[in-house]
């Protein structure tokens, strides 16, 4: 129940503002995708649910260990989250500089 309430609060844009959470009345990709807590926790896709997953750069789906900076979205294009909640619409990013591979330099750059 408790969880069914923060599904449907608004959410913190991190601009001060508030949106309605994206994913009221929908599975989010956490849970559909059954990521650990360790992904969750910092993953951004928990923290803007204001906005699908799909849409926002930096989430730990569109990395890999190649170096990936977390833009590319062709890996959205067959998740079933996005075939489920997408509804064939053009994938744009729409948050920048907020996901994992952000974070992850600013680390190294601080540990030089």
């Amino acid at each position: 129940m408790a969880e069914l309430m923060e599904r449907t609060q608004k959410v913190e844009t991190g601009d001060g503002t508030s949106q309605f959470n994206f994913w009221t009345d929908k599975q989010p990709c956490w849970e559909k995708c059954h990521c650990p807590e360790m992904i969750k926790d910092e993953c951004p896709a928990t923290r803007y649910q204001f906005l699908p997953c799909w849409e926002i750069e930096g989430t730990y789906c569109k990395l890999d260990d190649r170096g990936a900076t977390g833009k590319d979205t062709s890996i959205c294009e067959v998740c079933r989250v996005y075939k489920k909640y997408g509804h064939d619409e053009p994938i744009r990013l729409k948050l920048f500089g907020k996901g994992m591979d952000t974070q992850l330099k600013a680390i190294e750059k601080i540990a030089q």
